[in-house]
Formats: structure tokens, C-alpha cells, sequence
């Protein structure tokens, strides 16, 4: 990790930590037939994942809780943010099968997006933030990756990890910036690679011979037009 952040660190784009180091944690919202992870696997040009994220401890009162949306529309992604109210604990949220009966959200695009949705898995990392100098890129490293089982067999005192830890460097910016950025990531000495936490996580909870792919619909709703481009630039 120190060999990482001082390949950043150097880098010519002059990258500074932009927000001090936090761990990053969340729960995975998906369909009984695990639609977000299938049409991620499939290559599914347009998809939509849908987490809850905070900040700090896993356990405890969760005072901040945001609801995202991480949007894709072929290589160009970003997200929708929704506050949520404080929760009690992460395991209320594990108590119902129907995700919507343990956040208390009266706004009706709050509920429409929970329809259907139960947790999928748990994850938390560590996170570094960065910013080039000019402003333009934001980049991000993500160690100690781990993964938990949520309902019943929710355990944080026993995380579950990949058979290959990776450290995770992402770079995210405007479209506009697309050539500048290709100078940026071709002076970074790692692989450039696709990487879903996601996707990872649920592999790494066990087999899913039991699962099978569900038959994707089209999307009701037009998905917003995003307004970043975030690119896995290596797993290290």
C-alpha cells in the first residue's frame, strides 16, 4: 500500500489528498434474483446498482446513511444521492425480506427504489482521496477490502475476504477530460482492469449454482445521463 500512494503521490498530475483517509462502508440492494450482478457479469451496456452507504464504525447507530444509485451507460458512470434518516443498526435493515418496511423514508422516489430490494451483501473498505492540481481528476485507492454475509449469518467480527486482496485505484472526471485522463493513466505502472466490489463480494460469499439469471426487462425509466466517467484504473 505505502508503494502504491507513493507512485500517486509522485505522479506528474501532482495529486494531493483531497479529504483525509476513511473506511467506506455499504450495503448492496438487489433483486431475489440478483439482477444488478447478473446484468453487471452479462455486460449489460446500461444497469443501475443501488446501495446504502455511511461512514466509520460497521456497528452501531448509523447516523448518515445515503441511498445511491451508481448509474452506467456503456463506459461513461456516475450516481443519484438520496439522505436517508439516521438507522438503528445495520442488522434492522437485515429483518425484513422487503427493505423498504425497515427505512422510514416518506418520499415516494425513496420507496419506488426500494420496491423489490433486499440486502445482498455487505462490504467496507479503506479509502484514500485525491485531487490532481489542476482540479480536473479526482482519484481514488481502496485497500483492506472486505466482505460480510447480511441477514442471519451477518457476523462483523468475521469478514469474509477475496482470494486475491486487490488494491483498487480509480479514476473519475468529465467527460470533456477523456484525452487528458489517458495521459494521466498511462504513467501510472499498474493494469488497467475492470473491477466491481460488487460483483466481487457476491462471488466471494459462495457458490451460486442455486441462482439462476432472471429474465431482464426493459428499464421502465430512462436512466439519468451521468455526469462522470469512472474508470478501474488497476487491481493491485
Amino acid at each position: 500500500m505505502s508503494a502504491v500512494l507513493a507512485v500517486v503521490r509522485r505522479h506528474p498530475a501532482m495529486f494531493r489528498e483531497a479529504y483525509p483517509q476513511r473506511v467506506v462502508n455499504n450495503i448492496y440492494l438487489d433483486t431475489p434474483g440478483l439482477r444488478a450482478y447478473f446484468e453487471h457479469v452479462s455486460g449489460v451496456a446500461d444497469r443501475v446498482k443501488t446501495r446504502i452507504r455511511w461512514y466509520g464504525d460497521l456497528e452501531g447507530p448509523i447516523d448518515t446513511p445515503t441511498l445511491e444509485r451508481k448509474i452506467k451507460r456503456g463506459l461513461v458512470g456516475g450516481k443519484l444521492s438520496y439522505p436517508l434518516s439516521s438507522i438503528t443498526d445495520i442488522e434492522s435493515l437485515f429483518a425484513c425480506h422487503d427493505s423498504r418496511s425497515t427505512i422510514h423514508d416518506s418520499r415516494l422516489a425513496i420507496r419506488e427504489i426500494l420496491s423489490g430490494m433486499r440486502a445482498t451483501l455487505v462490504n467496507r473498505y479503506s479509502r484514500h482521496y485525491f485531487l490532481s492540481g489542476d482540479g480536473r481528476f479526482r482519484l481514488t485507492v481502496d485497500s483492506r477490502i472486505q466482505f460480510f454475509s447480511p441477514g442471519a449469518s451477518f457476523n462483523p467480527s468475521a469478514p469474509i475476504l477475496p482470494r486475491a486482496v486487490p488494491i483498487v485505484i480509480e479514476l473519475k472526471f468529465a467527460p470533456e477530460h477523456a484525452l487528458d485522463a489517458a495521459r494521466i493513466t498511462n504513467l501510472l505502472p499498474f493494469r488497467l482492469g475492470r473491477c466491481s466490489k460488487y460483483v466481487l463480494g457476491i462471488q466471494s460469499l459462495g457458490p451460486l449454482a442455486s441462482i439462476r439469471p432472471i429474465h431482464l426487462e426493459p428499464i421502465a425509466q430512462p436512466i439519468p445521463k451521468p455526469e462522470l466517467i469512472r474508470i478501474p484504473v488497476a487491481q493491485v
